[in-house]
C-alpha cells in the first residue's frame, strides 16, 4: 500500500458477516437511499428541491443543497456504474490514504463543483448542479494518481482510465451545453490530483487543526548552561570527597598508603585543571 507507513486508519469501521464496512460502504449506501428517494420524489420535483442552486444556497439560505445535490439525478445504467466506481475506488483510497485523510478528501470533492457553480454564478453564468458524477471521477483520478500504472481489470492502465472518464465527461457537458458542469469536471479532477500529489509529497503530515489553535506557549529565561563534567572529573571529585570525610572524622593518620596516593593523585588533577 502506497501510504501504508505513514497513515494506519484505515481498517474495516466494523463487519457484517463477511463484509467489511468502511466509511465508502456507508457513503454508497447513504447514496443509494437518496436515489430512491428522488425516484419517488419525481426527477424535476427531486431537482427543485435538493440540487445546489447557488442563489437558493446564499441568498435563500438553503444549505442543505450544498450535500443533497449528490443524490439527484436520473437513475439510468449509468448511474450503476457511477456507484460502482466510487465503491471500488472509494474504498480503495480510504484505505490508502487513511480514513481521516480519506473524509478531507471526500469534502473537498463535494465543495469543489458547489465553489465553482458559485463562482460562475457570479459572473452571470445560472444552473445547478446535480449528481454524483463528480465525485466518482474524483475519486478515479485520486486512486490512478496513487497508482498510475496498475491495470484496470488487466487490460488499461489506471492513468489512461482516469483520462478517459475526464475526456467522456467533459464531451457529454459540451454535448449538453453545461458549462458549469464541464468547469466542475475539470476543476474536480484538478483538485483530485493535486490533494494527492500534495499527501505523496508529506504536505498535510504536520497539519493539525487543534496544533494551530493551541495556546502558544510562554517564553522563560533559563540560567545559562553548566559544562557537564566528564565522567573522569566526576570520579575525581568523589574520590575526593569521600577522603576529606575520612579525614575530617578520623584524622589525616586514619588514611592507608594507597588512600593517601589517591588524595594526592586528585589534588594534581585539579591543580592540573586550574592552570589550563
Amino acid at each position: 500500500m502506497f501510504f501504508e507507513n505513514r497513515y494506519r486508519d484505515n481498517e474495516p469501521i466494523t463487519r457484517i458477516g463477511s463484509l467489511r464496512v468502511f466509511g465508502t460502504t456507508i457513503m454508497v449506501a447513504a447514496l443509494v437511499v437518496g436515489l430512491i428517494a428522488s425516484a419517488i420524489f419525481g426527477g424535476l420535483t427531486a431537482t427543485a428541491m435538493f440540487a445546489f442552486s447557488p442563489e437558493l444556497f446564499w441568498k435563500h439560505g438553503q444549505v442543505w443543497r450544498a450535500l443533497t445535490y449528490l443524490i439527484v439525478g436520473e437513475a439510468n445504467f449509468f448511474t450503476l456504474f457511477s456507484l460502482l466506481f466510487i465503491y471500488s475506488f472509494g474504498r480503495d483510497c480510504e484505505q490508502e490514504l487513511g480514513r481521516r485523510r480519506y473524509f478531507g478528501f471526500l469534502a473537498l470533492l463535494v465543495a469543489v463543483p458547489a465553489v465553482v457553480a458559485t463562482l460562475l454564478w457570479l459572473v452571470g453564468f445560472g444552473g445547478v448542479v446535480a449528481g454524483s458524477l463528480h465525485l466518482s471521477i474524483g475519486l478515479v483520478i485520486a486512486f490512478a494518481t496513487i497508482y498510475p500504472n496498475v491495470e484496470w481489470w488487466n487490460v488499461l492502465p489506471m492513468k489512461y482510465v482516469a483520462v478517459g472518464c475526464m475526456f467522456l465527461a467533459a464531451i457529454g457537458d459540451l454535448r449538453e451545453g453545461n458549462q458549469i458542469g464541464l468547469a466542475a469536471t475539470l476543476a474536480t479532477c484538478a483538485a483530485s490530483f493535486g490533494y494527492i500529489r500534495a499527501m505523496r509529497s508529506g504536505a498535510w503530515d504536520g497539519f493539525s487543526l487543534r496544533a494551530m489553535f493551541r495556546p502558544k506557549p510562554k517564553f522563560r529565561v533559563l540560567p545559562p548552561p553548566t559544562e557537564r563534567r566528564a565522567p573522569e572529573e566526576d570520579r575525581t571529585m568523589n574520590d575526593m570527597d569521600t577522603l576529606l570525610d575520612k579525614i575530617a572524622k578520623s584524622g589525616m593518620a586514619s588514611l592507608t598508603a594507597k588512600e593517601r596516593a589517591r588524595l594526592e593523585a586528585a589534588r594534581a588533577e585539579l591543580l592540573k585543571k586550574d592552570r589550563r
